[in-house]
């Protein structure tokens, strides 16, 4: 995957810093789509003009529906500083990186990569179980409260999951592999997003795409996984 710092981060996008409040990125979004929403002098556009609108829009929209939301921006805050970490030139100091030896790898692996990995893959792997559980009634209400119950334990693993890589310095040969980790993570939180909605309108579009992400949390996973052995 390419680094976010290598390509227009969303905060770019909507041409703000990555410390703004969420009332900054409402006025930044509003003011863009007003100039260059693709109804705007529509007739007086070509078909490359429109195009170019069009894809602008779709980006101004991809970026506002992360950063509005509190918990996708915090996984995408978490991508960037991790991507920022994993680019960031070295000096001859860290070059040489006395801290990343076999010890500091077995113990960052054994304290923090393997136990936040475990406890999502545990969480996710009931997902199937919790679906079936609620498919005997989607709109019986002890159901659905059983449900939300998930949804609410998955969103404190993945906090508890992020929080644990950030809270101590990666050793810099498994600097990919925390990465893809968050990458794993961004999904889920996706995912959990997706049951949200459902507890909220009872469409079960959202449990099969809550499902799709999952899965590709659970792929991403599993390649961290493989770069923590590379």
């Amino acid at each position: 995957m390419d680094s976010l710092v290598e390509k227009q981060t969303y905060y770019d996008v909507l041409g703000l810093s990555q410390d703004v409040s969420l009332l900054e990125i409402k006025r930044a979004y509003r003011k863009l789509v007003k100039s260059h929403h693709p109804d705007v002098d529509y007739h007086e556009l070509n078909a490359r003009q429109r195009k170019q609108a069009n894809d602008q829009m779709r980006k101004l929209n991809e970026a506002y529906e992360t950063l509005k939301d509190r918990r996708k921006r915090a996984a995408y805050d978490s991508l960037i500083d991790a991507s920022k970490r994993i680019s960031r030139p070295l000096n001859a100091a860290q070059m040489l990186d006395p801290s990343d030896t076999d010890q500091a790898r077995e113990l960052y692996l054994r304290q923090i990569f393997h136990p936040s990995r475990q406890s999502i893959m545990k969480v996710l792997n009931k997902y199937r179980q919790e679906l079936s559980d609620l498919s005997q009634d989607l709109y019986d209400e002890s159901l659905v409260a059983a449900f939300e119950k998930y949804a609410d334990g998955l969103e404190t693993t993945l906090s508890k999951a992020a929080k644990a890589l950030s809270s101590k310095d990666t050793p810099s040969s498994l600097r990919a592999a925390e990465l893809m980790m968050r990458y794993a993570i961004a999904q889920a939180v996706d995912g959990l997003e997706e049951l949200r909605y459902f507890c909220q309108n009872y469409d079960y579009d959202h449990l099969s795409m809550a499902g799709n992400l999952f899965r590709e949390c659970n792929n991403l996973s599993k390649k961290a996984l493989q770069l923590t052995k590379q």
